[in-house]
């Protein structure tokens, strides 16, 4: 059992690392947005941008936000879990 808790705790250090230097560096969705219009408003008219790589950021910063919402659930999960094992490992104490 001592194994699988130094390996949580290995875990949740790494987890809360990532969390902190990740969320320096993130941004929202009204941000990107904003990007998106500077860039069009700021391109060369006589060689703009191709639609597919506007598509492409989009489709990326989409990709990209999800996979953020997925991290912050699995680290609610990841919580809970500990939590309750934590609580069974207390009553079987």
């Amino acid at each position: 059992m001592s194994s699988i808790s130094s390996a949580t705790a290995s875990t949740t250090s790494t987890t809360s690392a990532t969390t902190s230097s990740s969320s320096s560096s993130t941004v929202d969705t009204s941000q990107f947005l904003q990007l998106l219009v500077q860039e069009v408003q700021n391109q060369n008219p006589l060689n703009p941008t191709d639609t597919s790589d506007f598509l492409n950021q989009m489709m990326s910063y989409a990709s990209y936000s999800q996979l953020s919402e997925m991290n912050t659930t699995l680290l609610s999960l990841q919580e809970a879990v500990d939590t309750i094992s934590s609580g069974l490992s207390t009553a079987s104490a």
